[in-house]
């Protein structure tokens, strides 16, 4: 089964690895594919609030709320899937 062009390398490549440890029907390739829209949607967030720093113009960065919404989808899709999520770029590897 091949990934989605639309995601990131990082999330089609664990797309693939996915797809050739676990039998995927089409349902659960659609939840994998939102799992890791949800999660290139948080990591590109990341990037962007790590970039310009926590605070904007005096105010809590507004993409903080979107990494986290993120962040949340993606795990959803994850539990669905029976999956643990992969360690986000920049933090520790820890077990959920």
């Amino acid at each position: 089964m091949r990934p989605p062009k639309h995601l990131s390398a990082e999330s089609r490549k664990l797309f693939r690895e996915i797809a050739a440890a676990v039998e995927l029907d089409a349902q659960a390739a659609t939840l994998l594919q939102g799992a890791l829209e949800q999660w290139d949607r948080a990591q590109a967030a990341r990037a962007q609030v790590t970039a310009d720093g926590l605070m904007v113009d005096g105010k809590r960065h507004p993409l903080i709320e979107v990494e986290k919404a993120a962040y949340r989808g993606a795990l959803a899709y994850f539990r669905e899937l029976g999956l643990d999520p992969p360690n986000p770029v920049g933090r520790p590897s820890t077990s959920l």
